[in-house]
């Protein structure tokens, strides 16, 4: 089950409040929407510090997850088309109703049945060796499924999965993102002078790398990391049961995915990372000799978007500023 005191999640404050609901309102919302069906109680789930995800357990039958979107609202129909662009293919959730608004609660929210499983992080430090490779290479295996979906070029979808907002794609652009993000008024104040400096001289460095990797505008998740990812099992049964939360997804690099993933604890483990490796090639050997280094270089822009955000907790800016020195010392 996972809870909101999970002791293996990162102590990133939440930006925005849970989004609080009474029984009876929940109750009417599903009575209102699958006609009749009544609760039988429900939980705030842990792992979202943005939008709230809310267990729904029902008398009889599957339970439920109500997920409410309050960082950005217009995402939920984007949401929506690459969950069902995926379904079969890659482990996801399955919905079964969502809108903008019930009646009874007027957000924009999705309803689909629960996935049994913990998030990675909850249990990654209490496996074995073999599940670490094992879990690497499911995990490729699933990242590869995600990469096939291509496009024409880089930039952030509308609620089509086309790219309405082009971005640069290689070097060029992940420079101009780079210089974009440190134009953002608090970064330089929050991250400091000296390491901005040497963030933008490490970025420069070793973007070029990127243009041996052509043509890689891909389907990516955009927050493909140890929270947003449900394991079942043990052992030889340990599965992938969900990725969740394809908010940010976007056409991208598949090495936007590849940072995120390759964030401590898992790039710490040699184990899963040979797993990772092994089960990305077996779908696209065209993953490059140095992927780890331009991931990680590729990750710096969540770190300086993170710095960059004026809710940002300092909890969360402090490891900002951690994973930044990290990768570029």
């Amino acid at each position: 089950m996972v809870t909101d005191h999970d002791p293996d999640e990162r102590p990133w404050s939440r930006a925005v409040e849970p989004f609080a609901r009474t029984f009876d309102e929940l109750d009417r919302f599903l009575d209102t929407l699958l006609k009749g069906e009544r609760l039988a109680g429900f939980e705030t789930l842990g792992g979202g510090r943005a939008n709230t995800n809310l267990l729904l357990r029902r008398p009889h039958g599957d339970d439920m997850v109500l997920r409410i979107y309050q960082r950005d609202p217009t995402q939920r129909e984007k949401e929506v088309a690459v969950i069902s662009r995926l379904w079969g293919k890659v482990p996801v959730p399955e919905i079964i109703v969502h809108g903008e608004d019930s009646g009874v609660l007027h957000v924009p929210y999705v309803l689909m049945y629960r996935v049994e499983g913990d998030r990675i992080e909850q249990r990654f430090s209490a496996l074995d060796r073999s599940e670490r490779l094992a879990l690497g290479l499911e995990l490729g295996r699933i990242l590869a499924a995600v990469h096939a979906h291509r496009f024409d070029q880089s930039g952030f979808f509308n609620d089509a999965l086309e790219v309405a907002t082009p971005l640069s794609g290689g070097s060029a652009g992940l420079l101009d993102v780079v210089d974009m993000l440190l134009e953002q008024p608090d970064v330089t104040d929050r991250l400091g002078t000296a390491r901005c400096s040497t963030l933008r001289g490490h970025v420069a460095a070793h973007a070029g790398a990127l243009d041996a990797w052509p043509d890689s505008a891909s389907l990516a998740h955009g927050d493909f990391g140890f929270s947003n990812i449900l394991i079942a099992g043990a052992g030889e049964g340990l599965k992938v049961t969900a990725v969740l939360d394809w908010e940010f997804a976007m056409a991208a690099t598949p090495l936007l995915d590849f940072g995120n993933l390759i964030r401590p604890p898992g790039g710490d483990d040699p184990d899963f990372m040979t797993g990772l490796e092994q089960g990305y090639r077996e779908v696209d050997p065209t993953l490059p000799e140095d992927w780890t280094d331009l991931a990680r270089t590729m990750d710096l822009l969540a770190w300086i978007d993170f710095a960059g955000r004026p809710d940002a907790p300092e909890d969360l800016l402090e490891h900002a500023r951690m994973m930044i020195d990290r990768i570029t010392t």
